[in-house]
Parts: C-alpha cells; sequence; structure tokens
C-alpha cells in the first residue's frame, strides 16, 4: 500500500479541505523529495481560493516552503540527502534564451507550485512532501550560521526575494521610495529600500495596523484614509515625488495612486500580480513624465542568494511579519483568516 500524507487541498473556491492523499514520487533525475518542516500562505494563494484564477478541483495548494531533503534523484549535484533547503515559489528550466539572460520569471516553461495545470502542475507545499524539479537550480541550501531564522528564510522563496527585486532593479541609494500597499509583499520591499541606503523610505496604506508595523523599519507611514497620498508624498520630496514607486499590492487602485505618486524621471516598479487583460490608466500622465516602467513574474531564482545573505547579516528579517501559527489540520480557518485581512502572515505547521 503506498505511504499517504497530509496535505491541504482546493476542492472548490473558498473550500479547503486536508486530507489523506499519496506521498509524492521521484519522476525526473533532476528532482529532490522534500519533508516540509515550514510553509506559509501567501496573497497569490488567494487567488485560486477566492476563484479569481480558475484551476482544477483537488490541487495541493502552497508556494512558500522549506525542509529536508529525504530522496535525491540521480542528476542533482548541489544537494543531498538531509541537507536542509528552501525552495523557489517558481521553477524554470535554466536552459532557455530567457534563463540564459538572467531571467527566468520569462521562462516559456516555467512552473509554479500549487497552481494548477495551467501553471506547471506542480503539486504544492502546504503538505507533509513535496517534489521540487529542477532542484540545482530552484533550491537554496539553508545557512548553519549567521543571524537568519527559519521563518526568515522561509520567506526567501517568494516575497522577501519579490519585494527586494522590485526595489533593487529600481532605486539608487540616497533614493527617496514609496510603497503603495503594506501587505507582505510591500512590507518586504520596504525592509528592502533602508538596507540598500534608501534616502527615505514611505509607505501607504489604509490599514492602521500595517501601517504601524511598515514604521517600526524606519519607515514613513501615510494613511490613505485621511487624505491624498500624492499630497504627503509631495511635501516629503520638496515637490518632486518618489524617485522609485512601487505598486505592491496589483489592483488598478493602487496602480492610479502609485502613477500619481512618481515623479518626473522616475522609476514605477510593479511586483503586485496582474491577472486582468487590460486596465484603465493615465498613459499619457507616464508619457509626458517619462516614467520608466519596471514589472512582471519575479525572477526568484536571481535574487535569492543575495536575499539570503543579507537575512545571514541581519539586515532583512521578514519573520516580524508573522501573525498567525497554525497547524495544517487548521487550514481552511486559516484560509478564512487570511482572506479577512486578519492575518498578516500565516506559518503552518505540516505535523500538527
Amino acid at each position: 500500500m503506498a505511504q499517504t500524507m497530509k496535505a491541504a487541498v482546493l476542492k472548490a473556491p473558498h473550500v479547503i479541505e486536508v486530507e489523506d492523499v499519496p506521498v509524492p514520487t521521484i519522476s525526473e533525475p533532476t528532482d529532490i523529495l522534500l519533508r516540509v518542516e515550514r510553509t506559509a500562505l501567501c496573497g497569490t494563494d488567494l487567488h485560486p481560493y477566492e476563484g479569481r484564477l480558475e484551476i482544477e478541483s483537488d490541487v495541493i495548494l502552497g508556494h512558500e516552503f522549506l525542509g529536508t531533503v529525504e530522496a535525491v534523484g540521480s542528476a542533482v549535484g548541489q544537494i543531498a540527502e538531509g541537507d536542509r533547503v528552501v525552495s523557489s515559489c517558481v521553477v524554470s528550466c535554466g536552459a532557455c534564451y530567457q534563463c540564459r539572460r538572467h531571467q527566468p520569471g520569462n521562462c516559456a516553461g516555467s512552473r509554479i507550485f500549487g497552481l494548477g495545470l495551467a501553471l506547471g502542475d506542480l503539486d504544492g507545499g502546504q503538505a507533509e512532501y513535496v517534489v521540487v524539479p529542477s532542484a540545482d537550480l530552484t533550491t537554496r541550501k539553508i545557512p548553519e550560521s549567521g543571524s537568519a531564522t527559519d521563518d526568515d528564510i522561509l520567506f526567501a522563496g517568494d516575497i522577501m526575494t519579490t519585494g527586494y527585486e522590485a526595489v533593487v532593479r529600481a532605486m539608487r541609494p540616497g533614493d527617496t521610495v514609496a510603497i503603495v500597499g503594506a501587505g507582505p509583499v510591500g512590507l518586504c520591499a520596504a525592509m528592502s529600500a533602508v538596507a540598500l541606503g534608501a534616502g527615505q523610505v514611505i509607505v501607504v496604506d489604509r490599514v492602521p495596523a500595517r501601517l504601524k508595523e511598515a514604521e517600526t523599519y524606519g519607515v514613513v507611514g501615510v494613511d490613505a484614509g485621511q487624505g491624498n497620498p500624492a499630497d504627503a508624498v509631495l511635501d516629503l520630496t520638496d515637490w518632486r515625488g518618489a524617485d522609485v514607486v512601487v505598486d505592491a499590492v496589483g489592483h488598478e487602485s493602487a496602480l492610479l495612486s502609485a502613477i500619481s505618486l512618481v515623479r518626473a524621471g522616475g522609476v514605477l516598479s510593479i511586483p503586485g500580480v496582474y491577472t486582468e487583460d487590460s486596465v484603465d490608466i493615465p498613459f499619457g500622465e507616464l508619457y509626458l513624465k517619462g516614467v520608466k516602467l519596471e514589472m512582471g513574474v519575479s525572477h526568484i531564482t536571481e535574487y535569492m542568494d543575495e536575499v539570503i545573505a543579507l537575512m545571514s547579516a541581519g539586515k532583512l528579517a521578514p519573520s516580524t511579519m508573522i501573525s498567525h501559527r497554525m497547524g495544517l489540520s487548521e487550514a481552511a480557518e486559516a484560509y478564512k483568516l487570511f482572506e479577512a485581512r486578519e492575518a498578516t502572515k500565516i506559518i503552518l505547521d505540516p505535523r500538527s
């Protein structure tokens, strides 16, 4: 009889069940089998959960996870049984034109864990075990020394690296960086801007608790519910606007706000996920301002090493965002809390 494991399975929109499913097995020589020790809920998981991303039923969710290697394929060279690793949320081929150009997020064969057949048909990590393809490219060993905890390293596979990339590809030291959205990616972008030497960092949101969290990183919080954020940013920048503005939300309203904050000749960086075919934006304003756009699926594996090094040096500590720790058996309740924005970041323990 095949071995079984517990996994959080999406049965239908807003229906999560924790089921006994077969333990996955290695099918390719570049695969590893990982025993999951920590996994997290991400805002992207809400797309299929809420039905905004239509996927088939019975998909195991989750793309933020770390754990211990249980088995390795014959072609894996950098990872061994017993190693503790964190995985990128995205798997790329490593050999195509885009990957060779250091843009793995644009790989035509890229796959994302836990988002169904349309995005690669990979089981997610909200389970006791997960198979990780292209392991030498996709995973990084967890440092045995340094300041980073496992809770910090967990986020190197997605949100911390996403927030970091959104800032590092757009800013220069001394820049004023404004971030629209104080959710997990926005908070990671704020941490990154501080670590990378921004002159000042401004975070815009409507939730006072999130702004309070952001302010602990040494940034200026602007409550969008208490006035026009553009006025506040102009006041803080001698009426220029921000050098770099990050849309960390992925919604038309946030994008419109971001456009109003950026200075002429500035950079608009968009790590927020857009699934719409089009949005209504003031393109003429962007053109006249001469704004540079940076956007698209994050190139996670290009920046994971930098992020882990900064974590180890104590420069980035995303574990401060964790608001809830729950067992995998409580996955259904965890998704309800997360959807209701009653949790910033939820960690699930696959063994409870």
